[in-house]
């Protein structure tokens, strides 16, 4: 009796047991999509003063998503361009103060037949969901960046110049033949940095 009553309480003690996994906000493509329009928008930055210059880059009002990654891709262009990043303000010649017009997804389908739908069957609005019926469908999911700021002397404030919008895109698109057979849409790997032809806008 005492070996059944043991095997029950291990048993209860052995269900109570659980396992969690966390699920972020976006995917893994979602982010690298978004950080690679980041990447874009920056290429070739130049500020308007002479280069070698230090600057301070004041991110207090970039504020996004993907923020910090966006903020160290400016950073990076900005040395590449051959200006010296300085710590703090009062160690720089210049303040370059940021703003985000964007740093997001946009998602757009087009389908040749008739999309998923939810359609009301009575009165009080009681739906019933219509999956898609369709003979081709393309998706398009796109990371979109946008970038602003301007520059001013730490000590007086004085106005040095603005840099106008910086922009970039990276776009995944795929297509579905009649709701089954699928292609152009690759895996993204981070690091990778020729992701091949069916990448490519067209």
């Amino acid at each position: 009796m005492k070996a059944y009553a043991t095997i029950g309480l291990a048993l209860l003690a052995g269900a109570c047991a659980s396992t969690s996994e966390t699920h972020p906000a976006r995917t893994a493509t979602e982010q690298l999509l978004v950080a690679r329009a980041a990447d874009r928008a920056v290429e070739g930055l130049t500020l308007p003063i002479p280069a070698g210059s230090r600057v301070f880059v004041d991110s207090a009002f970039f504020q996004a998503e993907n923020a910090a990654y966006a903020v160290s891709a400016i950073r990076a262009a900005l040395s590449e361009a051959g200006y010296s990043l300085a710590p703090s303000k009062a160690e720089a010649d210049a303040v370059f103060e940021l703003r985000v017009g964007a740093l997001s997804l946009e998602q757009m389908r087009r389908v040749f037949g008739l999309p998923d739908m939810r359609v009301p069957i009575n009165e009080s609005f009681n739906v019933v969901s219509v999956p898609e019926l369709s003979i081709y469908s393309r998706r398009d999911r796109v990371g979109v960046a946008e970038f602003s700021g301007f520059l001013y002397e730490p000590k007086t404030g004085a106005p040095l110049g603005a840099v106008v919008p910086m922009t970039g895109e990276f776009r995944i698109r795929s297509h579905k033949l009649l709701m089954i057979v699928a292609w152009g849409q690759q895996r993204v790997d981070p690091g990778e940095r020729n992701p091949g032809d069916s990448w490519r806008q067209f």
